[in-house]
């Protein structure tokens, strides 16, 4: 009998110990109000000298916004914020992880699976694309072509288009190659919409953005699906580096906001692992220097091992992943430091941004003392 109110008085401790436990580890888990709360460095662990030489090795290695739009936030506190956080532009292929989100959703709620095949939504694509799956669109194996020039640069934007809803023979069969490809993109936003039956902004908004406090921002259409304007689901969201942080924080949290859950854990451990094994080629196409096997998600680039048994981003931890566009925007989450790093402008790509970023992150890391 005395044994038994022993075992009792200890299992009653627990009791009382566990919800203060939780409640304790719950309280380490910041969320911004309406504006992120800033914070210096050194109260939360970080070495602020250390981390003037990280923005120092970033800024002249990026062009003339320099670090004028960088966001870095630890535990829930921004760190440093340049002077332009606030400046709203299009974060080019950033945008896809909005995409790609929309089908995290949509498998969420058991509205499509990840191996459906498109062209059951979509009959522009049952000719000649009747066993892509959201799959092979989200992770950049899809094979898709549309007719006509198929780069930004080697056609006017406006001609270009025009025609990429117009399917041409593929280049590869589906999931036999990686070919980073802005059309294969777009054409995986109309399915979407045509999933949706509504515009993928006004979807995101409703089950994501304004739970956590993106407030305004635009993603612009290209054409419209009887009257359903079709967000570009390769690029052309606007937001500022603020509103871009707390994307990546949400993501973060593993799809957690402030004890919500946004969207599933598994999807976004999921988005943000490796899709594309490395036994998988490059495609021959006029970007085969974009290697995404080895290192890309849905729609999110992971720092992988490539086929070269280099990581993506030599030097950064092997658990972060980023979103990454054009004109140097990234949005950068490394879950091993509760850090989500910002960096947007509107001037273009450092020489090896690889190399840049990894050494950055490499200085981040240092400069971390807890």
């Amino acid at each position: 009998m005395k044994i038994l109110y022993q075992h009792l008085f200890h299992l009653a401790v627990l009791l009382l110990i566990l919800p203060a436990a939780c409640s304790k580890t719950d309280d380490k888990i910041v969320f911004p109000a309406q504006d992120w709360e800033h914070r210096s460095p050194e109260s939360q662990g970080m070495d602020a000298v250390k981390l003037q030489s990280a923005l120092k090795y970033l800024e002249p290695n990026s062009l003339h916004n320099g670090n004028k739009e960088l966001l870095i936030v630890r535990n829930g506190y921004v760190i440093f914020a340049g002077p332009n956080v606030d400046s709203v532009h299009n974060i080019w292929s950033c945008s896809k992880t909005f995409t790609s989100t929309v089908l995290g959703l949509l498998l969420d709620d058991h509205v499509v699976t990840l191996d459906d095949c498109a062209a059951d939504y979509e009959p522009l694509l049952k000719e000649k694309y009747s066993t892509v799956t959201f799959r092979h669109f989200a992770t950049m194996t899809s094979g898709y072509s549309a007719v006509g020039d198929s780069r930004w640069e080697s056609v006017n934007y406006a001609d270009w288009s025009w025609t990429v809803y117009e399917p041409d023979d593929p280049y590869f069969a589906p999931g036999t190659a990686f070919a980073y490809w802005d059309e294969a993109q777009m054409m995986f936003g109309r399915v979407l919409t045509q999933v949706l039956k509504r515009p993928m902004h006004d979807y995101l908004k409703e089950k994501i953005t304004d739970t956590i406090g993106m407030g305004d921002w635009e993603w612009y259409p290209e054409k419209d699906l009887k009257g359903i304007p079709i967000n570009n689901g390769c690029t052309n969201v606007h937001v500022n580096a603020k509103q871009l942080a707390r994307w990546g924080w949400l993501f973060l949290n593993k799809g957690n906001w402030k004890g919500r859950k946004l969207i599933s854990k598994k999807w976004v451990e999921m988005a943000a692992s490796v899709q594309v094994p490395t036994t998988i080629p490059v495609a021959d196409t006029d970007r085969k220097d974009i290697v995404g096997p080895g290192c890309y998600g849905f729609n999110w680039w992971i720092n992988g091992i490539k086929a070269d048994g280099r990581y993506k981003l030599p030097g950064a931890p092997p658990g972060c992943y980023f979103a990454s566009g054009f004109n140097n925007n990234k949005c950068v989450v490394i879950p091993d430091w509760n850090v989500v790093i910002v960096r947007m402008g509107e001037d273009g790509h450092p020489r090896n941004p690889d190399l840049v970023y990894g050494t950055f992150l490499r200085m981040i890391g240092e400069a971390i003392i807890k």
